[in-house]
């Protein structure tokens, strides 16, 4: 089942104006990425999109599939803006989102994709993940959590 969600504005956070030279000059925008989730058998595929076009994925794996390890998580960054990916994973979410375990493609060229970072957890265990755009001086700018299970 693909479900699309609409990242909020609030999310993006504005650098607002920065004064230089006593002048000030409008800092350069934040993404504003929106997000498609398709829940499978197997777990959590979350892409992300800025303007159209796919800049990275964030993928949760239940069950381990060949080579890829179960209850692992992966970021994949597949434009070259100068924004990283980065992929958490939250283990019996709450009300608010706390980080378990996370992955990113900081200081690779894209595209690149992580390895994938596993950790056992109890079959059927409430989880939620979330992708964020990274960049070294900026706040990350994270989609909503999407919740699963182990």
């Amino acid at each position: 089942m693909k479900r699309t969600f609409a990242v909020l504005a609030g999310l993006a956070t504005t650098l607002g104006l920065v004064l230089v030279g006593g002048q000030a000059n409008a800092a350069a925008p934040e993404p504003q990425p929106r997000v498609e989730v398709s829940i499978q058998s197997q777990g959590i595929v979350y892409d992300l999109y800025d303007g159209g076009v796919l800049v990275g994925t964030g993928t949760f794996r239940a069950d381990p599939s060949g080579d890829i390890p179960g209850d692992s998580i992966q970021a994949c960054d597949w434009d070259a803006d100068g924004w990283g990916i980065e992929t958490q994973l939250d283990v019996n979410p709450g009300s608010s989102w706390d980080t378990d375990r996370a992955v990113n493609t900081r200081g690779h060229a894209s595209p690149y994709c992580s390895g994938w970072k596993s950790g056992n957890i109890a079959e059927n265990t409430p989880v939620a993940i979330r992708v964020c755009l990274v960049k070294s001086g900026s706040s990350p700018v994270c989609s909503p959590g999407v919740r699963g299970s182990a």
